[in-house]
């Protein structure tokens, strides 16, 4: 298939293009939105909708705000036919076909839409234009080349079309089910035996296990009595031990009782020991404590006397800084009276000044509101604009050309008066010699003086000039009764006293911003008033001979003053501040050494009394005897303690006690064994018979008979499902290899393709349903998914265009590429290029581009451009 021409009229933006297709590479370049995606839609849309399709997609072809039909004309060459077929849609809509080649042959209407689908039907694969029919958006997409009967017939001339033997894989795959599932799990027989033999094989190991175990419980009895027999004996010999060791452990408490009590006498002599150390400690502290306090008591005395003489110094001069604080304030005071004094004298003379300046700015104010108070009155009043005076003259416009419209269709009288005889023409005198031309719209009399009355009656004037009149006329008496005018003139007077109080308002408003400025309106009246009361009575003049200046200078001088007389006050009270902390300082330090000196005084006599009455008691030199006594009587008590202890360690208790322990444990744990080794003995007793009982050894026989049974099952009908199994997986493999040598000429076209762009470590991976699934590139394997989105739309149009190479040019379609290739850098570009030039050397392709420099480089192509 062969496309020749397309010519598209009212088509979306497209008003009349026609563009030819070369045999080879053909791009259509234009700016977006000039119509280059309303070529490949109208292709489509030719073959697909008929002319009475109101589809959304057919009424968007559509022009916007025309009320025209878009039509198509496409003329094309498949098989041995050559035809020129055309489609209008929505307005006059048809559908014709001319059939140029074999036979020509006219037809129209639905007989031309079916006919020329039953033409493609029979010359080229409609999968195939699919195929090979890229919109924009879908580059990256991989077409579906499963169903393309024309693509399976190149393919089987180029390799290996697999053979048909889905009847013998059938009856295979029937047998297979009899053991496997569609996933390869067991099933039937096969599955019932594999499931059943682990039940016999578990229930042959627990009887054997239970068989062993009643073997193992005999054993177990016969060493639990010998066990028994044995720790009898044993605890005989320990109950002998244990009696041995009681009675050297009592012969050794005399040693015990002997060392304690010389122990207590020991702790007795030395507890007055340090009784007696304690005591005469106490009174050598009293003593150092005495002397001591005789020091303190001297040094605050002194300390005492220095402070109160300080506090005296320290009231004299606090008294002196108080008066002189006093004076300055007086003086601040008088400063202050003064400085108030010119501060309002000046404030007076400026709310004077303010007031002149206020009444004058709020003066030219009241003006300017008020003519903007008329004019807004004037503008009320008038409701005609010069944009309605604008649109009031279109529309007397309108009417006169539907007055002259219709008076040009109307049929037209001429009258010439030849003598003297008086001649009017709808009450018009006709002058002698000079001709007059009448436009019969209306009933016209032709008057002839004493001669002829005629009536001329007009005829039937076309319906169209009719109501474009009576519209006309219409519109202008509505807009009138809205302007409430009766003429143009009378509406355009309004206007221009409308105009005139628009512009005084608009001249007062901007002098009204002028004069308030940043200021608020109201808050002017409000400043007047304020300045008014502050001015005071403006017939007082007392204090018009001074000047601002003057009284400003004056207040200057008394804040100076002012601040002078702060100054010294502040110095001043600083110095009484600092005196009064200095006086502060001396009376607390002169009270805290009162304090002191009466507490070491205190001190002093409470501990001479103290030391006073205990010597009265005890003398120090009873104290010292006291002591030495008391550590000659510790020492003799200790030696005799020490001599207890020896004989004591000597008979080594701790040993002996050990032992005492260790033959009553034993006993006790003896004791629990030949408890614990009797029940044992009875227990095994009682399972040896109930085992005995239940008949195992004749159980267990009977379970290996049934696993040898179930195994021999078991494995005649796991040699059959191998068999199949390995017959069905023959005969895949064979059909497998089959379809890889099928799809091998597909794979060697895009891999030869693909090099151009790739290199030669280039190879893909294709799928039974001819889809790439890989790219391996210089030993790296890509699945087609996780490719960049460059690579996968340069593989995914490559795959196209290698179908293109292998169908045979008679049964192919034409590559129609829709803004293709944009996600490809330069230099993948430039080898697309390539391969786009040697694929149009036996196949058509179309390109449709707003970026032409992008296959600039593709010999033999031309290139048509819509603007």
């Amino acid at each position: 298939m062969r496309l020749h021409s397309i010519r598209l009229i009212n088509y979306r933006a497209i008003s009349d293009a026609t563009v030819d297709f070369s045999s080879g590479v053909t791009i259509v370049e234009g700016p977006n939105e000039v119509g280059k995606s309303s070529i490949h839609q109208a292709i489509t849309q030719l073959r697909e909708d008929k002319d009475s399709s109101r589809k959304a997609s057919v009424k968007d072809t559509q022009p916007v705000g025309s009320d025209v039909g878009p039509q198509v004309e496409l003329h094309l060459s498949t098989g041995d036919y050559e035809v020129r077929y055309g489609k209008r849609w929505i307005k006059q809509p048809f559908t014709e076909l001319s059939i140029l080649k074999p036979v020509p042959e006219q037809l129209s209407g639905s007989e031309a839409h079916e006919r020329f689908l039953a033409i493609l039907d029979d010359t080229v694969d409609v999968d195939l234009l699919d195929a090979l029919d890229v919109a924009q958006g879908r580059s990256l997409d991989q077409a579906s080349l499963a169903e393309i009967k024309a693509l399976h017939g190149a393919l089987g001339e180029a390799g290996e079309e697999p053979a048909d033997h889905d009847a013998f894989l059938d009856r295979v795959n029937a047998e297979y089910q009899r053991f496997f599932t569609a996933k390869g799990k067991e099933t039937g027989e096969l599955r019932r035996l594999t499931e059943e033999l682990p039940g016999a094989e578990e229930l042959y190991r627990e009887l054997e296990s239970r068989s062993a175990d009643m073997d193992g419980l005999v054993d177990r009895h016969a060493r639990a009595a010998e066990r028994l027999k044995s720790v009898r004996t044993q605890l005989e010999s320990a109950v002998t031990e244990r009696e041995d060791a009681e009675a050297a452990v009592q012969a050794v408490s005399g040693l015990k009782n002997e060392l304690d009590r010389a122990l207590e006498r020991a702790s007795a002599a030395q507890r007055e020991r340090q009784r007696a150390e304690e005591a005469l400690d106490r009174r050598r502290t009293l003593i150092t404590e005495t002397a001591t306090a005789e020091k303190a008591a001297k040094a605050a005395d002194d300390a005492l006397e220095k402070d109160t003489a300080t506090h005296q110094e320290k009231d004299s001069a606090l008294a002196e800084a108080q008066k002189s604080l006093e004076d300055r304030q007086t003086e601040l005071v008088s400063a202050q009276e003064e400085a108030k004094t010119a501060s309002a004298e000046l404030a007076r003379a400026r709310a004077r000044k303010e007031v002149e300046a206020l009444r004058k700015r709020l003066a030219d104010i009241r003006e300017q509101e008020r003519r903007a108070v008329e004019a807004k009155a004037t503008i009320g009043s008038i409701a005609v604009t010069a944009k309605d005076v604008e649109k009031l003259g279109g529309l007397f416009t309108e009417l006169r050309i539907a007055q002259n419209a219709k008076t040009a269709a109307a049929a037209q009288i001429v009258a010439r008066r030849l003598g003297h005889t008086s001649v009017s023409i709808d009450g018009v005198d006709v002058p002698k010699d000079s001709a007059e031309e009448f436009a019969v719209t209306s009933d016209l009399r032709i008057f002839v003086d004493s001669v002829v009355d005629i009536t001329v009656r007009p005829g039937q004037s076309p319906a169209e000039l009719d109501r474009e009149l009576e519209s006309a006329q219409n519109l202008l008496d509505t807009e009138l009764d809205r302007l409430s005018v009766t003429t143009l003139e009378q509406a355009r007077e309004r206007s221009e006293v409308r105009t005139d109080a628009e512009a005084v308002l608009a001249e007062a408003t901007s002098t009204l911003r002028v004069l308030i400025g940043d200021d608020d309106r109201d808050e002017l009246d409000a400043a007047l008033t304020r300045a008014e009361h502050v001015a005071g009575d403006p017939a007082d003049t007392s204090e018009a001979a001074a000047s601002i200046d003057d009284l400003e200078a004056r207040v200057e001088s008394t804040t100076a003053a002012v601040d002078d007389a702060t100054a010294l006050v502040e110095t001043a009270r600083t110095a009484l501040e600092r005196i009064r902390a200095d006086r502060d300082e001396a009376r607390m330090a002169a009270v805290r050494a009162q304090s002191t000196h009466e507490q070491a005084a205190t001190t002093l006599q409470n501990l001479s009394t103290r030391l006073n009455t205990d010597r009265e008691a005890i003398s120090d030199e009873f104290l010292e005897e006291a002591l030495s006594a008391a550590a000659l009587a510790h020492t003799g008590l200790d030696d005799e303690a020490e001599a207890a202890r020896s004989n004591y360690e000597a008979a080594d208790p701790d040993t002996l006690e050990m032992r005492l322990q260790n033959a009553r444990q034993l006993v006790e744990s003896k004791q629990k064994q030949q408890e614990k080794d009797r029940q044992e003995v009875d227990q095994l007793s009682a399972l040896i018979d109930d085992r005995a009982a239940e008949g195992i050894y004749d159980k267990l026989k009977v379970a290996e008979q049934n696993v040898e049974s179930i195994r021999s099952k078991l494995t005649r009908v796991q040699r059959q499902a191998n068999a199949i199994r390995l017959l069905r997986d023959t005969v895949l493999t064979r059909k497998e290899e089959a379809q890889r040598r099928y799809v091998a000429p597909f794979k060697e076209a895009i891999e030869k393709l693909g090099r151009v762009i790739f290199g030669q470590g280039l190879s893909v991976e294709i799928s039974e349903d001819l889809e790439i699934v890989s790219r391996t590139l210089d030993g790296r394997t890509v699945a087609f998914d996780a490719l960049s989105g460059g690579t996968k739309e340069q593989l995914a149009l490559i795959g196209r265009l290698a179908v293109a190479t292998l169908v045979d040019a008679e049964a192919g379609a034409p590559v129609i590429l829709d803004d293709a290739f944009g996600f490809s850098d330069e230099q993948r570009l430039a080898a697309l290029n390539v391969i786009l030039g040697n694929v149009g050397r036996t196949a058509q392709v179309i390109l449709l581009t707003c970026q032409p420099n992008r296959f600039a480089s593709i010999g033999g192509a031309e290139t048509v451009s819509l603007s």
